[in-house]
């Protein structure tokens, strides 16, 4: 029952955070206006924290490592990046986005943290970084970390212009947009689409 009031709790603070950075610099904002918000004690929120800055890197990791644990699965196809499963893996991770469309879009804003954008190209470098571990890189007409950071650039590119334009387009859609840009595009364009095990 203590877990469940703490996730609770916890779940206020993060809603509170968001309405509060709509209107506010994420650095003008106290602990107080948070609690205040949310309708919380002040001694609930530092049962859980010892201050706003390990709040908000708890809530961004947590936020990160749900994405990535929700998008990848325990192993990787043994089929190749064939059509089905990239798009299984897109259309998780923008339904993920979508869910989250609110925490995000402040965040990324420019009232959010400067950090942010990093945190979030870190979480996909780790992610790509997993789905192009088989590769040899000597088969690679360009360093595999030249091609990585290209991917991570022009897929959140469209996230935040998707986020942007308050998601006009379906998950779904996205998901088929960038599967098609990036199989029938770069990979293709190297060689890759067929040896690229994509998570289904």
């Amino acid at each position: 029952m203590a877990d469940r009031r703490k996730d609770r709790s916890n779940t206020y603070l993060v809603q509170a955070l968001v309405r509060l950075m709509e209107n506010q610099d994420i650095q003008s904002i106290t602990i107080q206006n948070l609690v205040d918000e949310a309708e919380i004690a002040r001694s609930t929120f530092y049962s859980l924290y010892e201050d706003k800055q390990q709040f908000l890197d708890k809530i961004i990791e947590d936020m990160f490592s749900r994405l990535r644990s929700e998008t990848m699965p325990e192993k990787p196809s043994k089929s190749g990046f064939h059509e089905k499963d990239r798009y299984k893996y897109y259309v998780k991770h923008f339904l993920y986005i979508a869910q989250n469309a609110n925490f995000f879009r402040v965040m990324l804003s420019n009232h959010g943290l400067s950090c942010f954008r990093k945190k979030m190209e870190d979480s996909a470098r780790i992610t790509y970084a997993e789905i192009f571990s088989d590769i040899d890189e000597t088969r690679l007409p360009i360093p595999k970390d030249c091609l990585i950071q290209y991917l991570i650039s022009a897929h959140m590119g469209i996230t935040f212009k998707w986020l942007e334009d308050n998601m006009k387009y379906s998950p779904f859609y996205m998901a088929e947009m960038i599967s098609l840009l990036t199989c029938e595009g770069i990979l293709r364009s190297l060689y890759l689409d067929n040896m690229v095990n994509l998570p289904k």
